[in-house]
């Protein structure tokens, strides 16, 4: 099928060619996208968007850690414990759940900043 699409050639000196390259691999576009988003004033990302949505997939990892960490901490306590024991797996427990709202807050203020205008239930 052919394509509507045109090509189009340019010729850039080593210096303008450097430049075009450094701004690519900063914007992880490709020439031809970051071209377009230039020519058409469309947004470009910025690097602290990548570090703070490389941030969030942080936050996600240790809040899967802590997850896991209370799952294997309930199934320690259906083992038979002592009543000390019980009542500092509960406290841990209770400390994972507080620490994981904390880092769900913080992904959603992060996110926000990332996105401002959506409404939280689009989040979900």
């Amino acid at each position: 099928m052919p394509t509507k699409r045109q090509k189009i050639e340019t010729y850039l000196n080593d210096e303008e060619k450097g430049r075009l390259d450094e701004l690519c691999e900063q914007m992880r576009l490709s020439r031809s996208e970051l071209l377009k988003r230039l020519l058409m004033n469309s947004k470009l990302p910025s690097a602290s968007d990548f570090a703070a949505w490389q941030g969030i997939r942080d936050l996600l990892k240790i809040n899967a850690d802590q997850a896991r960490l209370g799952n294997l901490f309930k199934l320690a306590l259906d083992e038979p414990l002592s009543a000390d024991l019980l009542k500092k797996f509960d406290d841990l427990i209770r400390d994972i759940e507080r620490t994981q709202a904390e880092l769900k807050a913080v992904i959603g203020e992060i996110r926000d900043q990332l996105q401002p205008g959506i409404r939280k239930q689009d989040k979900s």
